[in-house]
């Protein structure tokens, strides 16, 4: 019997200089090629990546990655060098030595709070578990070639079968990472070209270096084009095959189906893993999906091909980053009781953490394993949890925001800077133009899930009412992808509706709502103001998000619901907004209303404007066209660089109206 084609992992102890010369002794029979160095300095002899560059490899496979952690541990980059490693192959860390202070992850330092303010429990948490991870010292060497699994097999026969029939069709594989989903694509693409040797087929990715491991099995003319010239196609295609589909925006994915109505479309997914957005895959895209006329048929792949069953650095990496976390079962008539949770004793206690980090993952599309390092260590963060006969059916994450200085609210409304950690107080100075909210103390909630099993029961409504009881700020608020359902249970515990996003969320497809509950008096009338504006801005704002996938109307009728009657424009509101555009950091959809009423009162100064700053004037804001099309009118390569033309000519036009009033560009 062979040796199983286990991965090792294997922990360098010292000083930065001493761990990459001992990483370099462990790896001097391997090729360059078969080593990634991932650290911000290069090696000799290996393919070096930065740290903030590993996702662009996605897809790609090595005989060891080398991970340097002395500046401390990034959860979403572990999770994702794990999956590089080939069976047979290591993953090895380069650690500081055991008895130095551990280190904090300044990015959770928001204000007031200072870098030592953060936790480090789940640096802890890896320490425990590479104290005991073995290393034989044995040399590293480039293991044999692996064939694929009977499993795989029958998924290339599916999907080949799929991509060679005449009728459209959609087929989605979903499987952990390293069982062979994208070389089940390539071989299934070989396999339908020997079915249909005309068969046109393309392969996309978020990268081209994504698609490697598809193109690698597929036929030889077979190409990678970019998702985006696959939306706007100059010539048909039969078979379009979308690897590490959960990278990719979900309205990109949309506007890709709806591109190619007659297509045999594959995707490809990881789901569990590094990249929460396989979640959003799964809950946002696929539920999508299943409502278009297209057939789909699912497809799963379980087990390991890169690497054998039982692997141990897969069970490590999970078990560090809790990926296999899962709910509690969940009982029910018991006493439900919610409270605060001390995170000392949640780092302790790992059933009550797997619990509630399980639920987190289940409930929502963005969760990825650094939402569990801010969760563990971020200073503002607070966690609270409703249990049943002590099952966990209700957690919440919220953040402490706002009560900033002067300084840095005059930064934030005139552009100079964005604020981490504080998206509410940073998206009403920024957006909705209101410095005043800056000064004021918020709750924001981050995420709230319940129980799977244990819905419609009014946990939602009692764990947000336990977080109002126990806190006491000038206002709760919430930021997240609108939907009818959410905008009907947010307004159910007294929230309001203050703010749509000017665009859909990259990853969701829908606008971002923002939702206030105000507690002190300022609260109160800054909220009754806001939405006073927002019933006045909104129609034109919705108007403007063209694009091929209208709003969904249960979603545009429960945006509408209960505004109030629309506060008249004034004079004073109407250049703050024109001001915040063209000489700061607001979209132009967030003041639609006010610049095209401005442009409108001085449309007989347009001929002084460039023909294309006119071209775009005219086309995005006095005939409200779409981007693309008020691109195209202009003669501009690019909807990002129209953006920037149509602020300049905004710019130009207030230079023209009133000279030597407006703030200097940049200023």
């Amino acid at each position: 019997m062979p040796a199983p084609r286990h991965r090792r992992l294997i922990v360098l102890r010292g000083g930065a200089a001493e761990t990459r010369d001992a990483a370099l002794a462990r790896l001097a029979g391997l090729a360059a090629d078969d080593v990634l160095w991932v650290a911000d300095e290069p090696a000799p002899g290996v393919t070096h990546v930065r740290p903030a560059d590993v996702r662009r490899l996605l897809g790609g496979s090595f005989v060891a990655v080398v991970l340097d952690l002395h500046a401390g541990l990034d959860a979403d980059r572990l999770g994702q060098c794990h999956g590089f490693v080939w069976g047979g192959g290591a993953l090895v860390l380069r650690m500081p030595p055991p008895d130095a202070a551990a280190p904090r992850d300044p990015s959770l330092a928001v204000a007031p709070y200072d870098v030592e303010a953060v936790g480090h429990r789940l640096w802890d948490r890896l320490e425990a578990r590479v104290a005991s991870a073995p290393d034989d010292g044995a040399p590293l060497t480039r293991p044999e070639a692996v064939s694929g699994t009977a499993e795989q097999a029958l998924v290339v026969e599916r999907l080949a079968a799929r991509l060679a029939a005449p009728e459209p069709s959609c087929a989605v594989l979903l499987s952990d990472r390293g069982r062979g989903k994208s070389s089940a694509m390539g071989l299934a693409v070989a396999a339908a070209r020997a079915l249909d040797p005309g068969l046109r087929v393309a392969v996309t990715a978020g990268s081209e270096a994504s698609a490697n491991e598809v193109l690698r099995f597929a036929p030889d003319d077979v190409r990678f084009l970019p998702v985006e010239a696959l939306c706007t196609p100059e010539e048909p295609l039969d078979a379009i095959l979308v690897d590490e589909a959960a990278q990719l925006p979900v309205p990109t994915l949309q506007r890709l189906v709806r591109s190619h109505p007659r297509a045999r479309l594959a995707f490809a997914s990881t789901v569990r893993g590094y990249e929460g957005t396989g979640r959003g895959f799964v809950l946002r895209f696929l539920a999508w999906l299943g409502r278009e006329p297209r057939p789909v048929e699912r497809l799963q792949l379980e087990a390991p091909i890169r690497w054998d069953a039982g692997d141990p650095l897969e069970r490590f990496v999970f078990d560090a980053l809790l990926l296999d976390a899962a709910p509690d079962p969940a009982p029910g008539g018991g006493a439900r009781t919610a409270a605060s949770l001390d995170r000392d004793a949640l780092a302790a206690d790992e059933g009550l953490l797997r619990a509630i980090f399980g639920l987190l993952v289940h409930a929502h599309y963005r969760t990825t394993p650094s939402d569990l390092a801010r969760l563990l260590d971020a200073p503002n963060l607070r966690v609270h949890a409703l249990r049943d006969a002590g099952a966990v059916v209700g957690a919440t994450l919220l953040a402490l925001e706002g009560s900033l200085d002067a300084q840095t609210i005059a930064d934030v409304h005139q552009g100079r800077v964005r604020i981490r950690g504080h998206a509410l107080p940073d998206t009403l100075i920024s957006h909705c133009g209101r410095p005043d909210a800056g000064a004021l103390r918020w709750v924001r909630s981050v995420r709230i899930a319940t129980h799977p099993e244990r819905r419609r029961e009014g946990l939602a409504t009692e764990l947000v009412d336990h977080v109002h009881a126990s806190h006491a700020p000038d206002g709760f608020g919430t930021l997240f992808g609108a939907t009818a359902d959410l905008l009907r249970f947010r307004r159910s515990v007294g929230y309001a509706l203050v703010r749509v996003g000017a665009s859909r969320g990259a990853r969701t497809g829908e606008p971002a709502a923002v939702m206030l509950r105000p507690v002190s008096a300022l609260a109160r009338a800054l909220v009754d103001e806001l939405r006073g504006a927002l019933a006045r801005d909104l129609p034109l704002q919705l108007e403007l998000m063209h694009d091929e996938l209208p709003l969904d109307a249960e979603l545009r009728d429960a945006l509408f619901d209960d505004l109030p009657a629309p506060t008249p424009l004034t004079v004073a509101a109407q250049r703050e907004a024109v001001t915040a555009y063209a000489f700061g950091p607001r979209p132009f959809e967030a003041s639609a209303y006010a610049i095209t009423a401005w442009v409108d009162d001085h449309a007989a100064r347009l001929g002084e404007l460039d023909a294309t700053g006119r071209a775009l004037v005219e086309a995005r804001i006095r005939d409200r066209r779409p981007w693309r099309e008020a691109t195209a009118r202009a003669g501009l390569p690019s909807v990002p660089a129209a953006m920037r033309a149509l602020r300049r000519a905004v710019q130009a036009l207030a230079a023209r109206v009133d000279p030597g009033s407006w703030p200097r560009v940049g200023s």
